[in-house]
This record gives C-alpha cells, sequence and structure tokens, in this order.
C-alpha cells in the first residue's frame, strides 16, 4: 500500500481475530474497538453475528483508535491524521475569539430559526470538527488581556461588537507571530424588523484595510447560487418551494485558485450574504498601492465569484421571491471573495496609545480621564510594532460555518483546509477533499431559458423506467417467437400408428 511505501521498515501492520482469543479481545477493547453485532447472508439464511470493525495506530506509548470502520469514502483521511496525532510532539491550538456574528432575531422567531445563543453554541460544528485534530479552546477579548501565544493560528468569526481594545489584541497577537483567519461581514443581515441588511462600523475593519485588504460594504449576487425553500401557497395547501437566491452565492471548482493546496480542489462551496474583497498590496498601480503602508507583503486570491455576479449596497431588496433583474453585461464580473496575505506586517497600533479595555464614557469627563488611564497591566506593555512573515486569510463572510450551514460539507472542509494550512502542512488537505465532487447539471439558476435540469430529471424519472418496459416487451415477443407449434394433424398421425 502507500503507507508502506511512504514507510518503508517503520510501518508493521498485524491482523487480529479476537472472535476465539479471550486475550485479543481484552486488547482490542483497551484499545477503544468495541464488539459489534453484523448481519451475514449466507447460503440463503440471513445470521447475526458478533465482530470488530476496528482499527488501531500504535506508536511508543500513544495509541490512537478508529472504533469502526464503516465509511470507506474518508478512511484514508482518519488513518492518516491518526498516524499524524500519535507521531507528533505536541498538538497545535487554535483559538476561536467570543463574537456575536448572528443577526438579531425576535423571541418568537428563535424557536423556528433554532438561533444559537453563543460562540460555542453557533460554531459547535466547527469546534467539534477542529478537536478532532487540535486543542480548541475560545478566546474572549472583553477583559482586555493578551491572547495566549501558544495559539498557532486566531479565528475570528465575525466583526460586531469589536471594540478598538479587542482589535488592539488580535493586531498584538498577529505581530508576535500568530496566524489570523478573519471572516468578516461587512453587512450584516437581521430579521428583528423584517429581512433588512445593515452596513457595519468596526475598528477591525480599520485594521484589515490599513494590512492591505479592504471587505467593502456591499453584498455580492451571483446566477450560480444557492437556492432556499419559500412557502407558496397550492390551492388549499401550503408547501415549501426551493427558489433560487442569487445572495447565496455557490463557489464552484472555477472559483478556487488551483496554485493553493488548500483551496484547488474545493467546490460547491455556500456563502450567505457575501461582501467582496479590495487588495490594496501587491496590486498594479492603478490599483490604489500608493497609499498601502505595507511594502513588504504580497496578496493572492483564494476564491472569486463567478464571471456572472454583480454588487448591491445601499439598499438591499432580500425578497427571495422577487424577480431578480440582473444588470447589463458591463456591470457583471468576478469578485474576490477570499484572501491570503503574507509578508512583513506593520502593526495598525504602532503610533497609537494601548486603547482601554472599556469604551471611554461621552459625558463624564472626570470617568473619560479614568478610563483612558493605563490599567496596571498596561503600565510596562510595550506596542510590538511589526511581524516577520505574518499570514493573514479574510473572508468575506461570517456565516458559512456558523448554525446549519456547518452542515454543508465543502464549507467545513474549506475552514478545515484553511486552519491545516496556517497550522499544519499540507498532508491532510488533499486527502479531505478527495471525496468532495461538483455534480451540478446548471450552475446559472437564474437563466431563462435553461431546461437542461428539467430534462434529465424528467429522463430519470420517466426515461428510465419506461426503456426498461420496452426491452421486457422486445423480449417476451422474441421468446413468444421462437415456442415450438405441434399441428393437431401431425399428433393424430403419430396417434395411429
Amino acid at each position: 500500500s502507500e503507507y508502506s511505501a511512504y514507510a518503508g521498515k517503520n510501518l508493521r501492520i498485524t491482523w487480529e481475530d479476537p472472535a476465539d482469543n479471550e486475550d485479543a479481545k481484552q486488547l482490542a477493547r483497551s484499545l477503544g474497538i468495541p464488539e459489534i453485532q453484523l448481519q451475514t447472508v449466507e447460503k440463503d439464511k440471513a445470521q447475526v453475528i458478533n465482530g470488530y470493525l476496528g482499527i488501531a495506530v500504535l506508536f511508543a506509548d500513544k495509541k490512537e483508535a478508529l472504533p469502526v470502520v464503516q465509511n470507506l469514502q474518508n478512511l484514508e483521511y482518519d488513518l492518516t491524521m491518526a498516524i499524524m496525532k500519535v507521531s507528533r510532539t505536541t498538538t497545535p491550538k487554535i483559538g476561536i475569539v467570543k463574537v456575536d456574528t448572528f443577526p438579531s432575531v425576535p423571541l418568537q422567531l428563535r424557536g423556528q430559526m433554532k438561533n444559537p445563543e453563543s460562540t460555542e453554541e453557533k460554531f459547535a460544528k466547527l469546534i467539534q470538527e477542529l478537536e478532532s485534530n487540535y486543542e480548541v479552546s475560545t478566546v474572549d477579548l472583553s477583559e482586555g488581556k493578551p491572547v495566549d501565544k501558544d495559539i498557532k493560528t486566531l479565528i475570528i468569526p465575525g466583526i460586531i461588537n469589536m471594540t478598538d481594545r479587542k482589535a488592539f489584541e488580535i493586531d498584538q497577537f498577529f505581530m508576535n507571530g500568530g496566524n489570523l483567519i478573519v471572516m468578516a461581514d461587512a453587512v450584516t443581515v437581521n430579521f428583528q424588523y423584517g429581512a433588512n441588511a445593515v452596513p457595519q462600523e468596526s475598528k477591525l475593519l480599520d485594521v484589515l484595510e490599513f494590512y492591505g485588504v479592504r471587505v467593502e460594504k456591499n453584498l455580492i449576487l451571483d446566477p450560480s447560487c444557492s437556492q432556499v425553500q419559500v412557502p407558496q401557497q397550492v390551492g388549499p395547501f401550503q408547501m415549501n418551494v426551493a427558489v433560487p437566491y442569487p445572495y447565496f452565492i455557490r463557489l464552484d471548482q472555477k472559483s478556487f485558485n488551483k496554485d493553493i493546496t488548500a483551496v484547488s480542489t474545493l467546490t460547491d462551496v455556500i456563502f450567505p450574504w457575501a461582501s467582496s474583497l479590495t487588495l490594496l498590496v501587491d496590486q498594479p498601480k492603478s490599483d490604489s498601492t500608493e497609499n498601502s503602508t505595507q511594502d513588504g507583503v504580497k496578496a493572492t486570491v483564494l476564491a472569486r465569484s463567478s464571471e456572472k455576479s454583480w454588487l448591491a449596497s445601499g439598499h438591499y431588496d432580500l425578497n427571495p421571491q422577487q424577480k431578480w433583474a440582473v444588470p447589463q453585461e458591463g456591470e457583471l464580473k468576478e469578485h474576490s471573495v477570499i484572501a491570503y496575505l503574507n509578508g512583513n506586517f506593520k502593526s495598525y497600533f504602532a503610533d497609537k496609545s494601548i486603547p482601554p479595555v472599556h469604551s471611554p464614557a461621552t459625558d463624564d469627563t472626570t470617568l473619560n480621564k479614568i478610563n483612558l488611564q493605563p490599567s496596571g497591566e498596561d503600565a510596562g506593555r510595550q506596542v510590538v510594532t511589526s511581524n516577520i512573515n505574518g499570514h493573514l486569510v479574510v473572508i468575506g463572510d461570517a456565516d458559512f460555518v456558523a448554525g446549519q450551514n456547518a452542515n454543508q460539507t465543502a464549507n467545513m472542509a474549506l475552514i478545515q483546509n484553511t486552519v491545516d494550512w496556517l497550522s499544519l502542512d499540507d498532508n491532510l488537505i488533499s486527502v479531505r477533499t478527495r471525496a468532495i465532487k461538483d455534480r451540478t447539471i446548471e450552475a446559472d439558476l437564474l437563466k431563462a431559458d435553461s431546461s437542461r435540469p428539467l430534462v434529465i430529471r424528467l429522463v430519470n424519472i420517466v426515461g428510465m423506467p419506461l426503456l426498461v418496459i420496452i426491452i421486457g416487451m422486445i423480449i417476451f415477443i422474441n421468446r413468444k417467437e421462437t415456442v415450438p407449434v405441434i399441428s393437431s394433424t401431425r399428433k393424430t398421425e403419430n396417434t395411429g400408428k
């Protein structure tokens, strides 16, 4: 196998059948491999037997187990990850900043939408997936304490309620050599008074622009999109009907940068209400690099919307049942949604004082003076003004791995690949995304004259059964024609003899 070819004499594979061996059964239990019931069919007889379908990976005094191997599609990834776990000396730490990224939803709708409240609940699926390979912790910046330097990569899943002090702690973590993944919604969608979109003001947006990428206060619309369920009245009944929703942009294989391992094999990623990104560094002079203060930084676009996408700003009509007015051809183009910046960054707070932990009051001069005084912990603290070989990934959407969106396999693969890329290496990335296939029939869901999906659907539903019936009739007719017929006259003659 590939493992043997790569490892040589460092890999030893043994097979154990604990069925009739009590010592082997005890060993399997100690390794975390349970005895399970299996249904078999032998000599037209179905029966239930006890057996084992687990794999244990042992190295020195460490062990990792795959208790039950059920999905062969993920076996290579699970086995590779188990080998990495037992062979590494330390477990990398990942931090997720506690933020409120979900729109405010009325109490009467929260139960229906299953809207979680805390960061741990919103990103439970993300935390669960990352914990299989990392030590994951949530980071609370509200107390104004430095981010743990042992954290290798910090994920910021949103920019709401991002005070100057929180932005300062993120900046200093970055300047001290940590990696950043920022998921930024410059426009927030909420449902408090009907569906509406509101541009956001956040200090973190200013910091990102200083680093070299601007998250624009707009929303991308794309005919290559996902669908949403909308209730419609059909006679006396109300049914949920799937309709295209261009605000939920879909990134296919052509959307991703083929030169970057972390995203090169991805497809079918869904971004709800995403904002476009503008790169301000490492671009032609005509693209505003004259104002950039980050001379030692290179920028790479990791993903773009389709060439038929367009932007909405100012007024947003979020109604999914509207008749979508696609702009003229000249207004349609690709828009960057994920960017990677790498190099020697300068701190946004290099020439500024350390912000207070709590925002100063606006109507109390005495309290303002107290708040502006450095706290005891900040008294001897020095601002780190730059870093070397910093890694920053900015994503123009904060909701794609939150709540139910995390159930989209490709969405979770995107964030996992990005974390692996910055925190480990590329070993797991190609294995994880190998099973993700693009099965889209027609990417442009707004194309009025596109009947291809309907034709294929009808062929599958009606054509295939009809073909089987026709073949059956032909076989039946052929068999009927070849049956020998003995005449009654000949039968009588033979009887007379």
